[in-house]
């Protein structure tokens, strides 16, 4: 009977129901339901959008997500020629590893113990974004420095210091050079500690600035800063 595929159906699993359209209906149910709460929550708390991006302005440091940190850490560590490994090598891999997996692993178990290999891979993959991400903040935290409170005297010293070293290439109020980012509202798109820091290490916006280090005090570097950072 079984030769001539003869022998009677099988009775179907009571627990069981048709993909169509029972669990097709169930899904799309679903994914309004989460579609309409996104669209609310999106309504209620509007995320605030920065301004129009300007291509010619070096002095603008984006920062990723947090859930990017982790591929945001990893391109630092590819530099010249090898950055194309991390931009499209890597992702590249990835997501071919990801469409394969299912062909190069076919075991039926769904126990994580006899699955060792896909287990080790996913474990790996998890650990490796875990560390990337907090190395990121580790890193991100260094930024922070501990500066003086700004005064008045600290706002005047500022502009005749930036008028004696800055504005041979930067301008502002369209006074000054143009070899280097118009500094005009430079306060409303970078803080205080981000402008100390170019100061000390000009290679932080780009490596091949030809910014060098301004030969200045810890105060004389704190009236800049203040005064710039004031510029809004």
């Amino acid at each position: 009977m079984h030769m001539h595929n003869a022998s009677s159906p099988s009775k179907p699993d009571e627990n069981s129901y048709p993909f169509y359209p029972n669990h097709l209906f169930v899904e799309t149910v679903v994914s309004c339901l989460v579609l309409l709460v996104l669209v609310v929550l999106s309504l209620i708390w509007q995320t605030p959008l920065e301004e129009i991006a300007d291509p010619s302005d070096s002095a603008y440091v984006p920062r990723p997500e947090w859930y990017f940190l982790f591929y945001f850490q990893l391109l630092k560590y590819f530099k010249g020629a090898f950055i194309v490994v991390g931009t499209f090598v890597l992702p590249v891999l990835t997501g071919l590893l990801l469409i394969l997996w299912p062909f190069l692993d076919r075991s039926e178990e769904t126990r994580l113990s006899k699955r060792p290999r896909s287990v080790a891979l996913g474990v790996g993959a998890v650990l490796a974004m875990v560390v990337l991400t907090i190395v990121s903040v580790v890193e991100d935290s260094d930024l922070h420095m501990d500066l003086p409170p700004i005064q008045e005297q600290h706002l005047a010293e500022g502009q005749d210091l930036f008028n004696r070293f800055c504005v041979l290439c930067h301008s502002m109020h369209g006074k000054g050079g143009f070899m280097a980012p118009d500094l005009t509202q430079v306060g409303a798109r970078v803080n205080r500690v981000y402008i100390e820091r170019v100061m000390i290490t000009p290679q932080i916006v780009s490596q091949t600035t030809i910014m060098s280090k301004v030969p200045l005090s810890d105060d004389e570097r704190h009236a800049i800063s203040a005064f710039l950072s004031r510029k809004k």
